[in-house]
């Protein structure tokens, strides 16, 4: 059943007079591919291979240094300022107003972009470079994450929920200290409604789930198969959706529900060494996000995936690693392979 999950490349040709080559004819070989599961596109220019500094400059640690430093007094995650500083949920919704799991938090999003959308608070240090997060602190904000999972159960109008981050400015953060946001509501994101679909129309067809099956043809492949931490898989996305995309499943579990002791464990020990190899390619920021089947509800044909990309490095006036190409043609260009990317992460998986 594996065999029906196709990994499609398309070539187009761009032909030109390079200046670069005394104006002779230059014909560029461009790779299109397209999402086993989605058909989502993105482009591979071998020519941009070893240009990548033209994309993604170098990162300032000096400068997120001092941003950090003059930010930390003002942060109101930082000490015991998120006890006056953050809000509290209803008790019938959590009878603690909060959730605390060691030095995790996790409250209410003073402005709310869906119908649930909360704060954790990870860690107690308000700058941690990637190559120092800890899969204790990482792991219990996702413990704290599903905590809130188990009370939103009682809200039937809660079906969807998903665990995302943002770190630094250019990934989005509006600050340094490390936190993750769940986020859903009554109707799936646009994201995870197509996934619903498309995974629901690859189990009417082939009688088995696509991300199960996915995980064991990567395996056998092995170009993008990076390897495992607990029960969750790990791989380079074929067709990144981002930059550098790493793709973590749990092969078992359909919604977050299902989860245990031993997915959050393996969920966070392999996002602390993806982030270490991220740091390793000099590499500052990044955004996450951990998907759900609905809550509740047993689905064959959906499992609990991660997505991790990284983002634009930070330096003075830096530019955007996001524009037409990736907002509104919906592409995403890919600087380092997704094979290439998988050795290195490796390398740090199995060290």
């Amino acid at each position: 059943m594996t065999a029906n999950i196709e990994f499609v490349k398309h070539i187009q040709k761009s032909t030109f007079h390079n200046p670069l080559m005394n104006n002779d004819l230059d014909t560029q070989e461009l790779e299109i591919r397209k999402d086993p599961l989605t058909g989502v596109q993105s482009v591979f220019n071998p020519r941009l291979e070893d240009k990548v500094a033209m994309f993604i400059c170098g990162c300032d640690t000096a400068l997120i240094e001092k941003m950090a430093r003059e930010s930390e007094s003002r942060c109101f995650l930082c000490g015991d300022r998120w006890q006056a500083m953050t809000p509290t949920y209803p008790a019938e919704v959590v009878p603690t107003g909060r959730i605390q799991v060691g030095q995790a938090v996790l409250f209410p999003n003073i402005f709310p972009a869906g119908q649930i959308h909360a704060v954790i608070r990870v860690g107690e240090k308000h700058y941690v470079p990637l190559d120092q997060f800890d899969p204790a602190r990482v792991g219990e904000a996702f413990e704290a994450s599903l905590m809130l999972a188990e009370c939103l159960s009682k809200d039937k109008s809660v079906k969807c929920l998903t665990i995302n981050g943002n770190y630094l400015g250019p990934a989005g953060a509006s600050i340094a200290h490390p936190h993750f946001q769940v986020m859903g509501g009554d109707l799936p994101f646009s994201y995870l409604e197509s996934i619903f679909t498309r995974s629901g129309q690859y189990y009417k067809a082939n009688g088995s789930c696509y991300w199960s099956d996915l995980v064991e043809v990567e395996k056998t492949k092995g170009e993008r198969c990076i390897g495992a931490t607990g029960p969750v898989e790990w791989m380079a996305a074929y067709s990144p959706q981002g930059t550098n995309e790493i793709v973590g499943i749990l092969p078992e579990r359909s919604h977050f529900l299902e989860m245990d002791a031993d997915d959050v464990k393996g969920l966070a020990a392999g996002m602390v060494k993806a982030l270490k190899g991220y740091a390793d390619m000099g590499i500052s920021t990044f955004n996450f996000a951990v998907y759900s089947g609905l809550l509740g509800q047993r689905d064959e044909s959906i499992r609990c995936f991660m997505r991790i990309i990284s983002r634009q490095n930070v330096y003075e006036n830096y530019r955007t690693d996001d524009y037409f190409l990736q907002k509104l043609l919906r592409n995403e260009l890919i600087l380092t392979t997704p094979e290439a990317l998988a050795k290195h992460m490796r390398g740090v998986f199995s060290g």
